[in-house]
């Protein structure tokens, strides 16, 4: 094909003739990443940058702010498809608010086609305040509500407000970040946003305006909001228009609150007005364009140092400017000793600008490491968010099982104490000081399993307790005694061969994330040594664990080891083993695969060739344990889908060869995998970063809609893909097809469960596979696994019936490439959920961001509860006395055995020490500030909890202030040989290794000797100089 385009000498679109912009010209760029933003600098006009989706826009707005432009940029966010009418209203007044910024202000808006066509509205009321305003907290509080904010428990999305005592936190839709407003009397004495992730604070304002949330008009017309001499750059006007045309066929078909407001625009109605003004299509196919720009990308040096020089030396002589951008410090460390400009933070993609002489190099050319640019996330802060719930049931350490009904303040002689009150059977309740609330932990359990409370009066608590203790004891030794007896075995020290290592490096398509790196070195590290490995890979399906077991695979059989890799399922097995074959084509390395797919006499044969050693690598799934199947030399065990097999299973696998490397993949792995992994008996490598141009899978939950349901079918297959229909129910699945038969009568429908026949099973999947199937109306057996790059809908018809682990992963047999991929959840409409299959339900809408599996995994923790962390005793004991209980159980008994028991420390306080109500007035934070308090590990901790705690509430009461004191020194306790602390009104008292307490926290002068310890007056006094002393030793210590 002959290409017409026209180099142009230039690397900044505001450098093209005037008449390009006019005539709609395309211009060839060869890249995404930092040099997008790069061409748009130079702006003194408003711009209008349109982008196909929001993970583009973050990636544009990062790298112009690592770049440092001049250039003002501002985001116009998506409307999302909720029904959350007061969420929508706030949204649409901030869109409202942001193109009015950009109206006034000029800059840059960043836009995707979908956040330009939904509806806007305008608020014209706002309140302005300034430092040393005496407008008054009551004032502030009645002007929010009036003004439609909705007051809360926390703030992380806009349209929120809460008050703290002095302290007021308000996210007006006109900011990018919520801001703390905090009064003397009402006298404003300090302006600051902060971060809504972690409620800390980011920066300190002398001014600032909230937006009302009362809309007063809705905007109708775009162009009032665009000066005239306005340019707008369509990058990927193809992207755009099929971004354009998902959103607009997701909004008309969704029942949302929004389409009674407001109607959406067209495309082409916005296209005709953005035709207006001065515009360029800028496109990555340079025979589609007539002009093409200077810019160019740099070549992948992939940590070839040597290489990276000589290129970097020969830009030096033509006189270019070096810049290296890099959140690694070895790469910030060579820049700088090269004499090159260097930088902390990373670019998308660096390149190279022949017209300014500016070579920019990022981690993504240095390291092959892409970067995820990071959004502000609109959930709640987990530490704040988080706490214990009235009507939520509990385990408390000495009494049992009861139901937690909330705090409650009692007026004693001494002053207000705070208690948590607890209700046993009987309907008996107990009420439970401050000190004392670390006893108390949720109460979970396997689903169907419902809590009964102890009573008070009987001895079945202590009894249960007991037995829970002895069987966390004998699972705490079996436990050490199988990962003790895996570091003292003699493993083998996988070598590496280089060469034929990088081959495999380089038939890998894709380029690492930063995560897969680390985890191919984890996993290298590990094979290296003389010890087994037994390391658990989690990471979202298709974020790459697949590549991170291929180069431990390549690292064995080059090493001469044999490997097996286990799968749940035959379909599984099968792709598994075309990716193999694949990748280890070229090279002199044997890939076999059993499964019911391969005869009898294939089987024989591939075993006896696996015995002889002439297999390297041998795919499977349960048939891999039978009793024939035989190793010569076997070094590494994979276990794909790893929470789909049971722990005899796993462990017959190990047994295999006492000194055999195990790998374990997993996207959710089961509870007792993920408890096992945090209590640091087992390594874990967790990759989080999305591949790159990947998108979220858009996930809409719904009554059963037969009209939603034509429509994302229809929908689907007229952009030429497929759709996985999946019903659970392998006894009317056919009525199910037969349904869709009837509504869909052109298309192709296959069924596929566990007991469809083996030949028509595996000629189904292969049909669908290669597009021949429209829709696929199978059970979970597609669960696991499997890659239909043409597959990207899903819909399942009765969700609520199904476990949290189960539609997270079938949610990702969609979106494995870069098609836009949507998951429709349908529950029947006239069902009684249950309150777990609620927690389910919700659990997936929030977690629709890419990377969430881990959290998700925790998640369903939480909800399932965990019956077996042991892997025998499935229910029982271990469950009666909660799942958080049992893992403290098992926790202490771990320590102990290992040496690492931390003495307890008894504290006894005989007068109130509460956090007030009027500093921290909503009942659940103060109750989490409390068990945070009591549950605080070390010095540091408490000093950064206080840090926090003064910045989100404002100034520490004096009775606070006493709490925090005596976690300092309860955490310090055990270093200074203190066992006990008792304070009265009058007096404290400490109790423990005195003599070595005297000496080391040299207490000569308020302290006194006495037989049972030592002793000073007061007790707020007594523990704030307590406090301070051994502060003050710390120092010395870290001075010497």
């Amino acid at each position: 094909m002959k290409n017409n385009t026209k180099q142009e000498n230039i690397s900044s679109l505001f450098s093209l003739n005037e008449n390009l912009w006019y005539r709609n010209k395309s211009v060839h760029l060869i890249s995404r990443g930092a040099m997008r933003p790069w061409v748009c600098r130079k702006c003194d006009v408003q711009l209008l940058v349109l982008l196909p989706d929001q993970r583009q826009v973050r990636d544009f707005f990062a790298d112009s702010e690592n770049l440092k432009l001049q250039e003002s940029f501002l985001v116009l966010p998506e409307v999302p498809f909720i029904e959350d009418k007061a969420k929508i209203q706030a949204i649409r007044v901030s869109r409202g608010g942001i193109l009015d910024r950009f109206r006034q202000n000029k800059g840059v808006l960043l836009a995707t086609p979908a956040s330009l066509l939904a509806p806007f509205s305008f608020a014209d009321a706002w309140l302005q305040f300034s430092l040393k305003d005496e407008i008054g907290r009551d004032n502030l509080i009645n002007w929010l509500s009036d003004n439609k904010y909705e007051r809360n428990d926390l703030v992380w999305s806009p349209g929120q407000f809460v008050v703290r005592g002095s302290i007021v936190d308000v996210f007006s839709p006109s900011d990018d970040y919520p801001v703390r407003i905090e009064f003397f009397d009402n006298e404003i004495v300090s302006i600051r946003f902060f971060l809504p992730e972690t409620q800390k604070s980011l920066k300190t304002l002398q001014e600032h305006s909230i937006q009302s949330l009362i809309p007063t008009t809705n905007i109708l017309n775009l162009e009032k909001h665009f000066l005239p001499e306005m340019h707008v750059v369509f990058f990927d006007p193809k992207g755009l228009e099929n971004t354009a045309a998902n959103a607009q066929w997701l909004w008309n078909n969704l029942d949302n609150a929004l389409q009674s407001a407001i109607p959406w625009l067209e495309w082409d109605d916005l296209y005709k007005i953005l035709s207006k003004y001065k515009r360029i299509r800028v496109v990555q196919d340079v025979y589609t364009s007539s002009y093409r720009m200077s810019i160019k990308r740099l070549p992948m040096f992939r940590g070839k140092l040597k290489d990276l020089e000589v290129f970097t030396s020969s830009l030096s002589k033509e006189k270019y400017s070096i810049s290296v951008y890099s959140e690694s410090d070895v790469n910030l460390e060579w820049a700088a000793n090269a004499g090159y400009n260097f930088f902390k933070g990373d670019l998308s993609e660096g390149f190279i600008d022949p017209v300014e002489k500016i070579a920019l190099i990022s981690d993504y050319e240095l390291s092959g490491i892409t970067v995820s640019a990071r959004g502000n996330s609109n959930r709640a802060p987990s530490d704040w968010g988080a706490g214990l719930i009235p009507g939520q049931w509990v385990t408390h350490d000495d009494y049992g099982v009861a139901r937690y009904l909330g705090p409650k303040i009692v007026a004693t002689e001494l002053g207000d104490q705070e208690y948590l009150v607890l209700e046993f059977a009987e309907q008996r309740r107990l009420l439970i000081p401050v000190l004392y609330f670390y006893k108390i932990s949720p109460w979970t359990a396997l689903p169907g399993q419902e809590p009964v409370a102890n009573s008070l009066k009987s001895t079945r608590w202590k009894k249960t307790s007991e037995k829970a203790r002895e069987l966390a004891e004998k699972a705490a030794k079996d436990l050490i005694k199988i990962y003790a007896t895996r570091e003292l075995t003699k493993g083998y020290a996988f070598s590496a061969n280089l060469e034929l290592m990088k081959e495999i490096e380089k038939s890998f398509i894709y380029t690492e994330t930063n995560d897969q790196i680390k985890a191919i070195n984890d996993v290298e590290a590990d094979m290296s040594a003389a010890v087994p490995m037994d390391r658990l890979i989690v990471g979202d399906v298709g974020f790459g664990k697949t590549e991170v077991a291929i180069r431990a695979v390549s690292r064995a059989v080059f090493s001469g080891k044999q490997v097996v890799i286990m799968v749940p399922t035959t379909l599984l097995a099968q792709q598994h083993f075309e990716t193999f074959s694949t990748r280890f084509a070229n090279l002199p390395v044997c890939v076999e695969v059993i499964s019911r797919f391969v005869s009898v006499a294939e089987q024989k044969r591939i075993v006896n060739n696996l015995e002889n050693g002439r297999v390297d690598i041998i795919i499977g799934t349960h048939r891999l344990l039978s009793p024939d199947v035989i190793f010569k030399d076997l070094g590494l065990v994979i276990i794909d889908e790893e929470h789909r097999f049971g722990v005899l299973h796993k462990e017959s696998l190990k047994k295999l060869a006492p000194n055999v490397d195990v790998l374990m993949l997993s996207a959710t792995p089961i509870p007792r995998s993920l408890s096992l992994s945090i209590s640091g008996l087992r390594d874990i490598s967790v990759l989080q970063t999305p591949p790159q141009r990947r998108l979220p899978v858009i996930t809409i939950v719904r009554p059963w809609s037969e009209e939603l349901l034509i429509s994302a079918v229809f929908r689907e297959k007229n952009r030429g893909g497929q759709v996985f229909f999946v019903h659970n129910r392998i006894n009317d699945i056919q009525e199910r097809a037969t349904m869709l038969r009837r509504l869909f009568p052109k298309l192709k429908i296959a069924i596929a469960h566990s007991r469809t026949p083996e030949i028509t099973l595996e000629k189904t999947m292969l049909d669908f596979s290669a597009g021949e199937i429209d829709i696929l109306v199978c059970t979970t057996i597609v669960e696991s696994g499997l890659d239909i790059p043409k597959a990207n809908t899903l819909i399942i018809d009765d969700t609520h019936e199904l476990g949290l682990a189960q539609i997270y992963q079938l949610r990702g047999r969609v979106g494995r490439r870069e098609e836009q991929a949507y998951a429709f959840l349908f529950y029947p409409e006239d069902a009684c959920l249950s309150v777990d299959a609620r927690e389910r339900l919700e659990a997936i809408a929030e977690l629709d961001e890419l990377g969430a599996g881990y959290q998700l995994a925790q998640r369903d923790l939480q909800i399932r509860g965990a019956g077996d962390l042991i892997g025998v005793a499935q229910h029982g004991n271990s469950i009666k006395v909660g799942y958080q209980k049992y893992c403290d159980l098992l926790a202490a008994e771990i320590a102990k055995i290992k040496g690492t028991e931390l003495v307890p420390v008894e504290v006894q306080i005989l007068f109130p020490a509460i956090i007030p109500s009027d500093y921290l007035p909503q009942e659940n934070q103060r109750v989490t500030l409390y068990r945070r308090l009591l549950k605080v590990m070390s010095p540091n901790e408490v000093i950064d909890l206080q840090n926090e705690t003064e910045d989100r509430f404002g100034q520490i009461p004096e009775s606070l202030k006493f709490l925090f004191n005596l976690a300092y020194v309860r955490c310090s306790a055990n270093d200074f040989g203190i066992t006990k602390i008792m304070c009265t009104p009058d007096e404290t008292v400490i109790t423990g290794d005195c003599e070595g307490s005297w000496r080391t926290l040299n207490l000569t002068k308020k302290w006194h000797r006495r037989l049972d310890g030592l002793l000073t007056v007061g007790g707020f006094d007594g523990i704030l100089s307590l406090s301070e002393i051994i502060k003050e030793q710390y120092k010395v210590s870290l001075l010497k």
